[in-house]
């Protein structure tokens, strides 16, 4: 793997590392490729760092090796294990990856809005694009084993948290209609935590998250998963926090870093989940539709045509 040590531009003349148009950085595919290479002690120094995008910005390598209880030798390790010289040049592709900020996001959209007779054309063709490659890379057993996970539980809670929200009401939006007990956790108390009381081995907690990961997000899956619950993580990459974190995964990629990541290929995959989940359901879910409808009909919830 080619990696930019600090001294070397980028081919762009910028000076910050590369992400392609694929959306994925250097430690993106430095990850895919390495990671089982990792040591268990260097797996926790990465883990912690894409834990955190935040801290990993800006930890020192004594700092984040007294933090996880390792030799500061381990972390520089790590770095190199995944193929860059230290741990310096690790960080600085973890800030271009996490923290550029919005100027830098905003640049590639004027670039185009110059060479492109619509630069809002432009960007919705990008979805589309993004949406056919997760279909074709999409294995067809993966979203099966969702589907089954969230068809057989006793209970499904979901998980999203900023820009990630919209996405998880949507899911259990949808799957209320199709499910017995479906339920958004929040945190507009501060109560998220108390609302994963009584989760058991046969209760689903799916989290959405995309680039970049809330910490919450990660301690929601982890705890599902020490109290023998199925964690599921909708996420844009294999090297995600949430992915590490879940036993189940699915990826709906957010492309290109602009003001703010696409989550049209996350819609796209809530709708391919709750359609799955409705025909799984098929003999319960018209009794289920009739009983919403006059419910909304009841409270006016629509207003007439």
């Amino acid at each position: 793997m080619k990696t930019l040590s600090p001294s070397e531009p980028n081919p762009d003349g910028s000076g910050q590392p590369e992400i392609g148009a694929t959306g994925l950085s250097e430690v993106d595919r430095a990850i895919d490729a390495h990671y089982d290479d990792l040591s268990a002690g260097q797996r926790r120094a990465i883990d912690r760092l894409l834990a955190d995008t935040r801290y990993g910005a800006v930890v020192s390598a004594p700092q984040l090796a007294d933090a996880i209880g390792v030799s500061e030798s381990t972390i520089t390790r790590a770095a190199q294990t995944l193929g860059f010289t230290g741990f310096p040049d690790l960080q600085r592709h973890l800030r271009a990856r996490f923290v550029a900020p919005v100027h830098d996001r905003l640049a590639p959209l004027e670039a185009e809005a110059a060479e492109t007779e619509s630069l809002a054309r432009h960007v919705m063709l990008d979805d589309a694009a993004r949406i056919r490659e997760m279909a074709e890379d999409l294995a067809p057993e993966d979203i099966e084993a969702v589907v089954e996970a969230l068809v057989g539980a006793r209970r499904v809670l979901v998980f999203g948290e900023r820009g990630s929200h919209g996405l998880a009401l949507m899911l259990v939006m949808g799957l209320r209609l199709v499910l017995p007990d479906a339920r958004l956790i929040t945190q507009h108390a501060g109560d998220g935590p108390d609302q994963l009381l009584g989760l058991e081995s046969d209760d689903v907690v799916v989290a959405v998250s995309f680039r970049r990961v809330d910490r919450m997000t990660v301690n929601v899956l982890r705890h599902a998963r020490s109290v023998g619950a199925t964690a599921i993580a909708l996420t844009d990459h294999r090297s995600s926090p949430a992915a590490r974190a879940a036993d189940l995964t699915l990826i709906a990629r957010t492309g290109i870093l602009r003001l703010m990541p696409s989550f049209a290929p996350g819609a796209s995959l809530v709708n391919a989940i709750l359609e799955e989940v409705a025909v799984r359901t098929q003999p319960g879910v018209a009794a289920r539709l009739r009983d919403a409808e006059d419910l909304w009909t009841k409270f006016g919830s629509y207003a007439e045509n």
